[in-house]
C-alpha cells in the first residue's frame, strides 16, 4: 500500500541518500517523485526478491486451482506440482 510518508522528492533522495538506504534496508519501499509526479519505486534487492516470490506463488496457486476438478481432473496436490514443474519452480 502506498503511503504519503514513504513518498519523497528526488532532491531529498539525492541529499539524504544514506537515510533512504537505511529505511530501504529495513524493508521499506519508497516512492520518489520528480516535478510532483511519481517517477520511481525504490526498494532493497531482498524486498524485491520477496515480492517477486510472492507473485510467483500467487500465479502458481491461481493456475493450479483453475485445474482442480477441471477437465484435467487433477487433485490439488497434483495440480500444484504440475504447474510448478511447468513454471520451473521447486517446491
Amino acid at each position: 500500500m502506498h503511503r504519503a510518508q514513504d513518498t519523497f522528492p528526488l532532491s531529498d533522495f539525492r541529499q539524504h541518500t544514506g537515510s533512504h538506504l537505511e529505511r530501504l534496508a529495513d524493508g521499506k519501499i519508497e516512492i520518489i517523485t520528480q516535478n510532483g509526479e511519481a517517477a520511481m519505486v525504490v526498494m532493497s534487492p531482498e524486498r524485491y526478491d520477496e515480492l517477486t516470490h510472492e507473485l510467483e506463488r500467487g500465479r502458481l496457486w491461481r493456475q493450479a486451482t483453475s485445474r482442480i476438478g477441471n477437465e484435467d481432473g487433477l487433485d490439488a496436490r497434483t495440480a500444484i506440482r504440475t504447474v510448478a514443474a511447468e513454471l520451473g519452480l521447486t517446491l
